[in-house]
């Protein structure tokens, strides 16, 4: 189904190749102006067979074997950095697990962090170092004294045997060799010749990407957490690949059991620095995507998209505001104006629904990352967050564009190209009302998922992930008493 008409598309033919050299220019630039950042990565090398980790000496002092990685910003080859990098210092090869700790310091324009390896092989291949077990590391004096605690909890968690039931699938030993197992027979099946080794490029607390390179381009593995808001991930995708099969990648293969799939080549995200043009028709396109996914919206939620509905919404108000781990991240004051303005949400709830807009697909994720340019079209990838919803809701960029900045001329021309599309239910006027309306409502929806994702990650996990108190800000900050009726 083509929603790009042709004319559209002729103007796009070069685009790839134009957006090509300006991203290059964007990113020489960035990287002029930019301070780097430096990486120190500390290692955690597991003995192949023993409760005893790999430790190096210096006089007295004890440290773990580490890399330092500069680096401008994060790019889908950062991973593959890091572990080439690991790999030369370690001289064996090495997948890396998840990192047990991470430590940022603006001041300096560096990140600590600490790496659990998992490696395949002999101690014989370790030139140097020594192996030590939990009652050692209790007595030894640490370079680095802030490490002990956390080599202690690693070595008492492989001693005892017992894994942190939050800890997802490919944080735990063996699960890349299983997936690269599964990836290499479907490329088989599928008559792809690979050419090149398979690749982590992203692994966090909600998902974990593979990629290798083959005679058909980029193919990608991707397994995202069940989370109690996250849709089922494979099956949303190959569904809405289906209804829009120009705007959303292919899915190749799914694994059911272990919620994998296999993505075709979609070129890659288009990046944040998109010309004001292209963002237009963007979000032009988005919004007829969710205009005609409302004839699908039954088959959507029997797949696996969430119903959050404004209905759902609603009753998420008094969950939210009583939520001792929410409320632990507000001030008081704070506290008392999220409690102050709760039955006024739900009352918005009850306004927005009076407006003739349908409830549609909502992405849920929606920035120009997830956004790619492949064969002259759009596509929209990552619908992890993706469930039915008020699809004003996927403007939360437009909505809140940043801290302490005002919505500005871009964003307004956005933001009227976007409600452009709904004209056919409302007037521009009751648009602009409904838009109002649904701010508030927006970083509630937002705020409702970061609480559900702090809550089932690991502590380890809880920073990286935490955008809780981000939209938490955004909605106390929004004059809800003036926009209820």
């Amino acid at each position: 189904m083509a929603i790009i008409t042709k004319s559209k598309q002729s103007h796009h033919n070069q685009a790839p190749f134009l957006q090509t050299i300006l991203s290059f220019i964007e990113g020489a630039i960035a990287n002029l102006f930019q301070p780097k950042w430096k990486f120190y990565f500390y290692l955690i090398l597991p003995h192949p067979t023993e409760a005893k980790i790999l430790m190096l000496r210096e006089q007295d002092d004890y440290f773990l074997p580490y890399v330092i990685v500069n680096k401008v910003t994060y790019s889908d080859d950062f991973l593959t950095t890091v572990k080439k990098e690991i790999e030369q210092k370690l001289g064996i090869p090495v997948n890396l697990l998840y990192y047990a700790s991470k430590h940022y310091d603006k001041s300096k324009h560096q990140i600590h962090g600490i790496y659990i390896l998992e490696w395949d092989g002999s101690t014989e291949k370790i030139q140097s170092g020594n192996w030590i077990n939990l009652e050692t590391v209790r007595n030894l004096s640490l370079k680095l004294p802030e490490h002990k605690s956390i080599v202690a909890e690693y070595l008492t968690e492989i001693e005892n045997g017992e894994i942190p039931e939050l800890r997802p699938p490919w944080a735990r030993v063996g699960w890349f060799d299983s997936a690269t197992q599964w990836l290499e027979e479907q490329l088989s099946e599928l008559n792809y010749q690979p050419l090149s080794s398979i690749e982590c490029i992203k692994k966090w607390g909600i998902s974990c990407i593979l990629r290798v390179n083959t005679s058909a381009g980029n193919i990608y593995l991707k397994e995202a957490s069940t989370l109690p808001l996250f849709c089922n991930e494979p099956v949303v995708t190959a569904e809405l690949a289906n209804l829009f099969p120009e705007h959303i990648p292919t899915v190749l293969s799914i694994d059911t059991k272990r919620h994998w799939m296999l993505l075709a080549d979609f070129g890659g995200s288009i990046g944040r620095n998109v010309p004001l043009k292209e963002q237009k028709e963007i979000y032009r396109l988005l919004a007829q995507i969710q205009i005609k996914s409302v004839q699908h919206i039954d088959n959507l939620l029997n797949v696996g998209c969430l119903d959050r509905r404004l209905d759902w919404l609603s009753e998420q108000v008094d969950i939210l505001v009583n939520d001792e781990q929410v409320l632990s991240q507000l001030q008081t004051s704070d506290i008392k104006r999220l409690q102050h303005i709760a039955p006024y949400l739900k009352k918005l709830c009850q306004q927005l629904s009076n407006y003739q807009i349908p409830q549609t697909l909502v992405h849920g994720d929606l920035h120009l990352g997830n956004v790619a340019f492949y064969n002259d079209n759009y596509l929209f990838f990552d619908w992890t967050d993706s469930c039915i919803s008020h699809p004003f809701f996927d403007m939360f960029q437009l909505f809140f564009p940043g801290v302490n900045k005002r919505f500005s001329p871009t964003s307004r021309g956005l933001r009227d190209e976007y409600l452009t599309q709904w004209t056919a239910y409302e007037t521009k006027s009751r648009l602009q009302e409904a838009w109002t309306i649904a701010k508030p409502l927006c970083a509630l929806h937002h705020a409702i998922t970061y609480q559900h994702i702090v809550a089932c990650v690991e502590p380890r996990e809880k920073q990286e992930l935490n955008g809780l108190p981000i939209f938490l800000r955004e909605l106390l900050k929004c004059p809800i008493e003036q926009v209820t009726e």
